[in-house]
């Protein structure tokens, strides 16, 4: 990887832990990690996954990646744990300089009062080099805090 590139996803990767950080904090109440889910997953390769409010990251092996959560039902029916669907917007960025927009759509199910999972089918639009459209999966599970 090139030098330029390096000092790119390093800042890429900063600038994401500095948005979730300062989201947590404006949205605290009386506990500094309230609403802030934390947790590991496959997007970006294998990594770390958080999430506050309505915006989603994740932090892996291949890439970074943010989306912002547009619209979020609960599924009804006679399941006794809550299920939810969502549809979301957002980019993401590659170690080797990739990066692009995509559409994740996917939902979560929580097993206990603060642990959830999900996964999300996303298309995507790499916007560099060659413009191509892909499909990507992604897995984990979070605790809330």
């Amino acid at each position: 990887m090139a030098k330029s590139k390096r000092i790119a996803a390093i800042d890429l990767m900063c600038g994401f832990v500095m948005v979730v950080l300062s989201v947590g904090v404006v949205q605290a109440e009386e506990n500094l990690l309230k609403g802030i889910k934390l947790g590991f997953g496959f997007d970006r390769g294998l990594g770390v996954v958080g999430s506050v409010g309505k915006l989603n990251g994740f932090i892996g092996n291949d890439g970074v990646s943010v989306d912002y959560i547009l619209m979020k039902n609960k599924v009804n029916g006679e399941n006794p744990r809550d299920m939810y669907w969502y549809v979301a917007g957002g980019g993401f960025g590659d170690w080797d300089g990739d990066f692009g927009v995509r559409l994740p759509v996917g939902g979560e199910i929580y097993f206990e009062e603060n642990l959830d999972a999900y996964a999300q089918v996303i298309p995507r639009l790499r916007v560099n080099n060659d413009a191509r459209f892909g499909l990507d999966f992604s897995i984990g599970v979070r605790y809330q805090f």
